[in-house]
């Protein structure tokens, strides 16, 4: 009776006849655009309905704590007045050269363990030839079908020299019927070479260009945060990943959410670094329209009669100015001024892996200064994923 209370609360006023009648339409329909296997996830309606004992879809409604990892190395680092930060969107070990369905125009929905450890030990190795002291992760899995139900926090703090480690979720589903997409656990990490504690998980604003019942299954983009001790000097770091497909103002109200989150952090007087994948161009970038560049076989758009006229995801435009306040606000490892000189030499992502890479998503910002010149693009990681990790050396302990 608990279970079926549980699914109860999952759906409120959300009647099962409406469910029934809607989800052949729009099951995932905003984010994949692919076929619905309507019965199949009707019978898993219904036996959710009498047999879940947890929810099926985790909604992220509170701030919580994260999930805490950490590695059997007795390796200590010392402090260090400059340390090396880096984030990267791995694309759960998908690599670039798989063409994913949900992004990349492509058939696959599920890979194989021999595929995902492939690609995983390839972005390891590149981490531990790197070494920086603080890593922020995207779109890591945990236990999900698509990446053959590999912990992929554990895979990585196993093979790498970080002892700790911590993980939020953004997209909790125990079971998605499309596609044979089954299970689904993906989120945000971060890795520290020092202890960390105080990690918490933010959610952020959802997409209101979707319906309801869309809304409900898609993934819930979040802001994780924690303390990191260097010895007995502390400093915080925060990472997120903002939403890649919406059509409306969703992206500015989830990166004011984050700034808010900054904010707060930043009244206790400690050093703080950020960064992430934030679906935003830079405020001076010369090209704002990535249609032509990202449209499948078949797609068409920006002629009078096409309905969208722009994809999803591809159309800057309107979104221009929207990161200006926080460049206004912290450092940016990468100054505007220079990304204008050489913008080609930053960018950080391209959906096709034929095309070499066309714009910038990927950023590092801090309340302390960074070393001048040091943030570096890794272009050269072209098959790890479709987005490029970026890095910078950060003035930890310079004053404002």
């Amino acid at each position: 009776m608990n279970c079926f209370r549980n699914f109860q609360l999952q759906f409120g006023q959300i009647q099962i006849l409406n469910v029934m009648k809607l989800v052949s339409k729009i099951y995932l329909k905003q984010r994949f655009q692919k076929r619905n296997q309507f019965y199949l996830f009707l019978i898993f309606i219904i036996f959710a309905a009498v047999s879940a004992c947890e929810p099926f879809v985790d909604t992220i409604n509170d701030t919580r704590d994260c999930v805490y990892y950490e590695n059997s190395s007795n390796e200590s680092y010392p402090e260090t007045d400059t340390i090396l930060v880096m984030t990267w969107n791995i694309r759960f070990g998908c690599g670039s050269e798989i063409l994913w369905f949900g992004d990349a125009c492509g058939e696959r929905t599920v890979l194989t363990k021999k595929e995902i450890t492939k690609n995983l030990d390839l972005i390891i190795e590149e981490i531990n030839r790197l070494k920086p002291h603080i890593l922020l992760l995207q779109e890591v899995d945990v236990q999900c079908k698509r990446s053959a139900y590999i912990d992929q926090m554990q895979y990585i703090i196993d093979r790498t020299y970080f002892r700790y480690g911590v993980y939020a979720t953004n997209w909790k589903i125990q079971f998605i019927p499309s596609d044979g997409i089954g299970r689904m656990d993906e989120g945000n990490s971060i890795l520290s070479v020092w202890p960390i504690s105080e990690a918490r998980l933010h959610p952020l604003p959802l997409r209101n260009d979707l319906d309801a019942l869309t809304r409900f299954f898609y993934v819930r983009e979040v802001v994780m945060s924690c303390k990191v001790s260097m010895n007995n000097k502390d400093f915080y770091v925060v990472n997120t990943h903002l939403s890649a497909f919406s059509t409306d103002d969703t992206k500015k109200r989830q990166l004011d959410r984050y700034i808010e989150i900054l904010d707060e952090l930043d009244t206790s007087g400690l050093p703080l670094v950020t960064g992430g994948d934030y679906n935003l161009l830079p405020p001076n970038s010369d090209k704002t329209d990535y249609c032509e560049e990202d449209k499948c076989p078949g797609e068409h758009f920006h002629s009078p009669d096409d309905n969208p006229q722009h994809k999803d995801g591809s159309f800057y435009t309107p979104e221009i100015t929207w990161l200006q306040s926080l460049y206004d606000k912290y450092y940016p490892s990468l100054t505007l001024e220079e990304y204008k000189k050489a913008q080609s030499k930053f960018f950080t992502h391209a959906t096709d892996p034929a095309f070499d890479w066309d714009r910038t998503l990927d950023y590092l910002f801090a309340n302390r200064p960074w070393v001048e010149n040091s943030h570096t693009t890794y272009q050269m990681f072209r098959i790890h994923s479709d987005h490029a990790p970026v890095s910078g050396l950060w003035r930890v302990y310079e004053k404002k």
